[in-house]
Parts: C-alpha cells; structure tokens; sequence
C-alpha cells in the first residue's frame, strides 16, 4: 500500500519547526513515504518559503503543493489536501511536530495486519518550544474502548494514518471548520461505521506546554463543546459525557494560569495524557 503525508502550513508556523516536522516524516522515515501533499494555507513568509524550496529541491516529484491564496483554516486546508492524496493510505502530519523513525513502518504493518481497522493513532512523546521531552501520552486501543471515550477525543491527530477512500466516504474533513476538524471528522466516521485503534508506543513528539492554552479562544472552545456534544449525543453516548464535552469551554473562561492547572487536575479522565 501507497502512503501519502497531509501537512498544512501558513504564516505562524515557525520556519524551524516545520523544517524539523517535514524531515522527520520525509527523509528520516525507515519507511519512505510515497506522495507529501503540503498546503499553504494562504501566503507565507519569506522564512518560510524558503524553507518550503529547500524540502520541495529535495523532495523532487513526490511534493504535491496546494497553494490556498487566502487563510482558510486548517479544516478547508485538510479536505483540499486529502483530495490530492493518490496513495491508499494517508498519515497526518502537524507543521510542529516531530515523527519517531519508524512511525510510517509501524502503522503500515499494523493496518496490513488489521484489515478491518480504518484509523490507527499512536501515542506520543510531549515536548516543549526547545524540544525538551516532558510527558509521555499514552492512548487506548481497542475500537471499542475510542468509541465509549470520543467525547475526549482520544487521537493525538499528528500521529494518525487512516485509509483514504474510507474517509472520504465518511465526508473527508469539514471545510466549514477552521479549528476542531479532527474531532469532528471522527464522530463522523464512527457514525459511517469506520472502525478506530491506537498504537499504544509513542510514535510522534507532540509539542505542548503552557502557552498551548493560549491557542483555545472562548468561541473556538464553544465551537469544541457543540461539536463533542452533538456528536455524543447522535452516538448515543451517556449523558455525562455529552455535558463534559463542555469542560474546555469552561476552562477557556478562566486566566492562563488556572486554565493549565485544571488541565493537569483533569488528567484522570483524557485518555491522552501521560499516566
């Protein structure tokens, strides 16, 4: 099976980070992938575009640039990229982060091995600005248990590779959504049947720290809590997870100090976090 990376970049990506994330999913790969699908998502700075020259030299023919001419959001700058994909597999790929060696031979295997799973994530190894190691995320497996926990959105995005065609029978991902479409797109993939896992070994450096809550508006939080709640409710999740859909927007109400506090008070429950 073919494998296709879906990155997508714009103006606030730092030109470093993303040099680091292309080459560590391109050329650092004991599995080379066979397509990179990059959309600019608008126009970019100097900085960055000349790193983006610098991978497109050394990619050669395997690049596929998308160029959006306006910022579209990250949902609009997906779906277009996922529909230049041509290989069977797709794996996500964030401008920030950092793919381990062997991530694309992993979940190629596992995929081959598990015919009837449609996305398979991984779990992580959190890193901050510098790249200093902090956390390690750890994820649930089984189909089942991602399907009862959803509403937390148990994928770390950057580390999934899924079927393509699949997910475009499921909609592909929602232009209309600037922020949040991962969570969205898989409530709407479990409710067209697709079938979820997780490889529990960290295969991908997340960056996050204390400046990542600075990223969560009041009205993007809102958007999350819709999104979680009205998936939960179509999938007939129980009622406490419907209503706990809206901790985020709670938590984006509070000041930067007390928001990253009860991030880590609520560890317990994110199947996300290091444990």
């Amino acid at each position: 099976m073919g494998i296709a990376i879906l990155m997508s970049v714009y103006r606030g990506d730092k030109p470093e980070h993303f040099e680091r994330a292309v080459r560590s999913i391109s050329g650092e790969q004991t599995r080379k992938p066979d397509q990179v699908v990059l959309v600019l998502d608008g126009p970019v700075e100097a900085e960055l575009r000349r790193v983006i020259e610098l991978v497109q030299r050394e990619i050669g023919d395997s690049l596929r640039l998308v160029p959006l001419e306006t910022n579209q959001g990250l949902g609009r700058a997906l779906d277009a990229g996922l529909r230049e994909c041509n290989q069977e597999l797709v794996a996500r790929m964030d401008a920030d982060d950092i793919a381990m060696p062997e991530r694309l031979e992993r979940q190629e295997q596992f995929l081959n091995e598990h015919s009837d799973i449609d996305v398979v994530g991984s779990g992580a190894q959190e890193i901050d600005e510098a790249g200093v190691e902090g956390a390690r995320r750890r994820v649930p497996e089984a189909h089942d248990e991602l399907l009862a926990m959803l509403w937390t959105n148990p994928f770390i995005h950057s580390s999934v590779m899924f079927r393509r065609d699949r997910i475009l029978c499921a909609g592909g991902y929602d232009s209309n959504l600037r922020r949040r479409q991962d969570y969205e797109l898989w409530f709407r993939a479990a409710e067209n049947g697709l079938r979820f896992g997780n490889i529990d070994e960290p295969l991908v450096k997340y960056r996050f720290d204390r400046n990542t809550h600075k990223k969560q508006p009041v009205a993007l939080a809102w958007e999350q809590a819709l999104i979680g709640f009205r998936g939960s409710k179509r999938l007939g999740l129980e009622w406490w997870k419907q209503i706990g859909c809206f901790v985020p927007f709670v938590r984006a109400l509070m000041p930067g100090w007390a928001q990253h506090g009860l991030y880590k008070a609520l560890g317990r429950i994110d199947p996300r976090r290091g444990r």
